[in-house]
């Protein structure tokens, strides 16, 4: 399976091989910064499918250690 890596420009994320530096190169000449260094899929369409999917997985943890945060310090209090 293939590596791609991800640029984004504003609101435009673009998945490239990770073999085609000439492409990297022309996005990061157009400004496109890089946003993730490697995703493996099958090809470009699927590498952002799969970005998409581990930032929804990363928004979740995220949300997720905030509430057993907030219940265990409710817990604490409640124990005192």
């Amino acid at each position: 399976m293939p590596d791609y890596r991800l640029y984004q420009k504003g609101q435009t994320i673009k998945a490239v091989n990770l073999l085609q530096q000439e492409q990297q190169d022309a996005l990061a000449g157009e400004g496109y910064r890089l946003l993730w260094n490697e995703v493996h899929a099958d090809n470009a369409e699927a590498a952002l499918l799969r970005f998409e999917r581990l930032q929804q997985e990363d928004e979740q943890r995220a949300q997720e250690f905030s509430t057993d945060s907030i219940i265990s310090s409710v817990i604490n209090l409640i124990a005192r």
